[in-house]
């Protein structure tokens, strides 16, 4: 409520201030008052109204927080990292799941000094978008999709490539040559061991090929990168030996390549590596997970705020006594008579199978059995007086006093996190009124 009321008030606050002439003061009285630009305020508030009311929407359906988004990206720039490095926002994968359209312009709002992409889809959506933010692509990208952008610079915008073999290259240069346009190169080391995108300095030939393809015509150095797999294991001694290697391969690249060191953005840092080895900030970081308020690691910030609200309703309530198995398998029997809840939503949605509990009426009630392909069951028995068909149902997300986090379930593997994210129903998704 208290929220809600501060929102308010910055709408108050900034008509107020228009009413006389002080349009200029209102940004920062909103600004002091709920901690967002006016700017941003009414871009979400632009989205809600595009929406389709709650009464009208399916009965399970993703909500995603833009206000969350920009506030957790101005506690990663404000909190985590210093003035001298700048912020790679990673929206690949439609955001995670989350949804590109929804939140690259939030994004880049709150100030993100690259956008992390994938595919050639993004670039179309972001063009779409009018952003004006530097995008790097973090894999590598195949044949026809380097020939599809950098031939087209008009339709996907300018993309700068992440690189691992000469052949790669040798390709963009000779699109570069074709379009008479220089294509930016971030040189990606397997330093970390990865063996997925990355020149594996410790082969000679390979270091030959490193010094011959940075002369290349229509080719710029913009970045040397790693990416470390081990950044979130318990013991991360082999990391920091990683991250010493990167720095002397390089500064082996620089010197002998002849790169001016100040127009290269050295960045190995992902997530984990971001919070949990510090001086591996370098030039750049880059994040994913953490903006999107998924605690994963111990040193994640409490003050994180979840994106992702996942809700359903009360399909039909019905009475089972004592001894009765539930769900495929029989594997769960009751102990006691019981009120089960039927939730239209299963495993099909990518909901974890073992599914703990969920919010109905700010309270917390347990799954029971085996989750089905579209039904979850839940019982209620103590509270079903109080709960009726209809009645909305938190998968993940806040109500009342409660909130329930998507890492209670997924606390040790982030990869599965995302897989959930990307299954969810993208055709139910929008974007969480202003003043909820």
């Amino acid at each position: 409520m208290k929220a809600q009321q501060l929102k308010l008030s910055s709408l108050v606050l900034y008509i107020a201030f228009q009413f006389l002439g002080l349009g200029t003061a209102s940004a920062q009285v909103a600004d002091n008052a709920e901690g967002y630009p006016q700017a941003v305020l009414n871009y979400v508030e632009s989205w809600s109204e595009s929406q389709p009311a709650q009464e009208l929407r399916p009965s399970t359906f993703i909500e995603i927080d833009q206000l969350a988004f920009y506030a957790n990206i101005r506690l990663i720039k404000t909190q985590i990292l210093d003035d001298s490095t700048r912020l790679m926002v990673v929206i690949k994968s439609d955001v995670y799941g989350h949804g590109l359209e929804l939140l690259a312009k939030v994004a880049e709002m709150a100030g993100a000094d690259y956008f992390g992409i994938t595919e050639n889809s993004s670039l179309l959506i972001m063009q779409r978008l009018e952003l004006n933010t530097p995008i790097a692509r973090l894999r590598l990208a195949s044949n026809d999709e380097l020939v599809a952008v950098h031939s087209d610079r008009e339709l996907y915008g300018d993309v700068e490539e992440m690189v691992g073999n000469l052949q790669m290259v040798e390709l963009l240069s000779r699109l570069g040559e074709q379009t008479g346009q220089r294509i930016k190169v971030h040189l990606n080391l397997n330093t970390g061991g990865m063996s997925r995108n990355g020149f594996d300095m410790s082969v000679l030939e390979i270091r030959e090929q490193m010094l011959s393809l940075i002369t290349l015509p229509n080719i710029e150095v913009a970045g040397i990168m790693t990416h470390f797999p081990n950044a979130d294991a318990e013991d991360i001694s082999g990391t920091r030996l990683a991250f010493e290697k990167f720095k002397e391969q390089a500064d082996w690249i620089i010197e002998n390549g002849n790169l001016n060191r100040d127009a290269i953005l050295l960045h190995v840092a992902n997530t984990s590596t971001s919070l949990r080895l510090p001086e591996a900030h370098l030039d750049m970081v880059r994040i994913g997970s953490l903006a999107f308020g998924e605690k994963l690691e111990d040193e994640a910030p409490g003050s994180l705020q979840q994106l992702m609200s996942v809700y359903s309703r009360v399909g039909q309530i019905n009475y089972y006594p004592r001894g009765s198995p539930v769900g495929y398998g029989s594997s769960y029997i009751l102990q006691r008579d019981s009120y089960l809840a039927n939730i239209p939503i299963g495993k099909v949605n990518g909901l974890p199978r073992d599914l703990v509990e969920v919010l109905i009426g700010g309270d917390r009630y347990p799954m029971v059995g085996s989750m089905s392909m579209n039904t979850t069951m839940i019982d209620i028995i103590d509270g079903w007086e109080e709960i009726a068909s209809g009645d909305q149902v938190v998968i993940f997300g806040r109500q009342a006093q409660d909130e329930i986090r998507v890492e209670e379930h997924w606390r040790s593997s982030i990869s599965d996190v995302h897989s959930f994210m990307g299954q969810l129903n993208q055709g139910a998704r929008y974007s969480k009124a202003l003043l909820d």
